[in-house]
C-alpha cells in the first residue's frame, strides 16, 4: 500500500516543520509578525502525529493477522522497545552534555524524573505513548473481529468526543496529561479510525476533504491566538493539541487525501526506502535542530516565512542521511 508509505514520508517532514516553527511560536510575543508566521506553519502540520497513529491502526488492527501473543510481542520488543531504551539513554546523555556546555548542569533527579514522566526528551513522548497502544493491540484486534463496522464508528466517535473534552479541560485547568502509561488511551480512537478509514469503501468528495483541511488550519491558528490573548499562551495551546476540535477533522482530511493518491513519491524503491527511515528521522532530527540553534544559525536567525521551510528540508535531509548511515551499522540499525 504505497499511499501509507507516502503518508509516512510527508508526515515526518511535517513533524520536522512543526518543531522548526515552534521556535517562533514560543520565542516571540503572541501577535508578533514572526510569531504569526510560525503559528500558521505550525497549525498547518498539526495532523502529523495523529496520522502516524492512524497509520499504525490501519496496519496493526487487521484481524486477519492472526498472530500468537508471543509472536506479536516479540516483534514489538525488537521494533519499539529497543529503540525506546537506546534513544532514552542517548538523549539523557545529550541533556547532560548540553548542561555542561551551557553551564546549566542537569541533576540526576531531573533526568530520572523525566524518564518516569515519559519525556526524557520532548519528542520521545510519542514512543512512550505508542508502547501502550502496541501492548493492547492484540486485544483491540479481537474487538475489530467481533464488532460491526457501525459499532466501531460509534466507539471512535464517542472516544473522540471524550478525548477532545479531556484535552480542553487539561489546558484550562492546567492539570497536565497524567501518567504516561495512560496517554495511549486518548489515542485509541485515532488507532481504530485508521483501520476504519483504510477499509472504508466510501470516499467523501475531494472538495469536502480539501474544504475541511483548508478551514481547519486557519481555525487552529486563529483559535490559538484568540485563546492565548484571553487566557494566556499555555491555554491557547489547546488548539495545537492533537485532540483539539480543529486538529481532529484536519487529521482525518489528510488521511483521506493520502488514501486517494496511489502513486509513489518518486520511484517505488525510493518511496519504500524513505518510508523505512521515518523512525530514524523522527528520533535524530532534534539534535540537528538544536545544533543549528546553538551555533546561532537556526531558523530564528532569518525571516520566518523562508527559514521555516528551508530549515525543515535541511534538517530532514541531514537526519535522513544520519538514519541511513545508522541503518548500515550492525547493532545500531535495530535502534532506528
Amino acid at each position: 500500500m504505497v499511499w501509507l508509505d507516502n503518508a509516512r514520508i510527508i508526515a515526518i517532514l511535517a513533524v520536522v516543520m512543526l518543531h522548526v516553527a515552534a521556535d517562533f511560536v514560543f520565542d516571540y510575543p503572541v501577535g508578533d509578525v514572526a510569531w504569526w508566521v510560525g503559528n500558521v506553519y505550525d497549525s498547518a502540520v498539526r495532523w502529523c502525529v495523529p496520522l502516524f497513529v492512524m497509520i499504525s491502526g490501519a496496519l496493526l488492527l487487521d484481524p486477519s493477522k492472526n498472530e500468537p501473543l508471543k509472536t506479536f510481542y516479540s516483534k514489538r520488543v525488537s521494533r519499539l522497545l529497543v529503540p525506546l531504551l537506546f534513544w532514552t539513554l542517548v538523549y539523557l546523555a545529550w541533556r547532560v552534555a548540553k548542561g555542561v556546555v551551557t553551564g546549566n548542569p542537569e541533576s540526576v533527579s531531573s533526568l530520572l524524573g523525566s524518564v518516569l514522566d515519559g519525556t526524557p526528551y520532548y519528542h520521545l513522548w510519542f514512543l512512550y505513548m505508542i508502547v501502550g497502544l502496541y501492548l493492547f493491540t492484540p486485544f483491540m484486534r479481537m474487538v475489530v473481529a467481533q464488532a460491526s463496522t457501525s459499532s466501531l464508528w460509534v466507539l471512535v466517535a464517542a472516544g473522540m468526543v471524550m478525548a477532545a473534552v479531556n484535552s480542553l479541560y487539561s489546558k484550562i485547568s492546567g492539570v497536565g496529561d497524567g501518567l504516561f502509561i495512560n496517554w495511549f488511551l486518548l489515542y485509541v480512537p485515532y488507532f481504530f479510525l485508521g483501520y476504519l478509514l483504510r477499509h472504508s469503501e466510501t470516499y467523501p468528495s475531494r472538495k469536502s476533504v480539501i474544504f475541511t483541511l483548508l478551514t481547519s488550519i486557519p481555525l487552529t491558528a486563529v483559535g490559538f491566538y484568540l485563546l492565548a490573548i484571553i487566557a494566556g499562551r499555555s491555554v491557547g495551546l489547546y488548539f495545537y493539541d492533537y485532540l483539539s476540535v480543529t486538529v481532529i477533522p484536519m487529521s482525518v482530511a489528510v488521511f483521506w487525501l493520502f488514501k486517494a493518491y496511489k502513486q509513489p513519491i518518486g520511484s517505488m524503491s525510493m518511496t519504500k526506502s524513505l518510508a523505512a527511515l521515518t523512525l530514524g528521522v523522527y528520533l535524530i532530527h532534534p539534535m540537528f535542530l538544536e545544533l543549528f540553534n546553538f551555533l546561532g544559525i537556526g531558523a530564528t536567525a532569518f525571516p520566518a516565512i523562508v527559514s521555516i521551510p528551508v530549515f525543515t528540508l535541511l534538517i530532514y535531509v541531514l537526519s535522513l542521511a544520519a538514519a541511513w548511515v545508522m541503518s548500515k551499522l550492525p547493532f545500531i540499525k535495530r535502534c532506528i
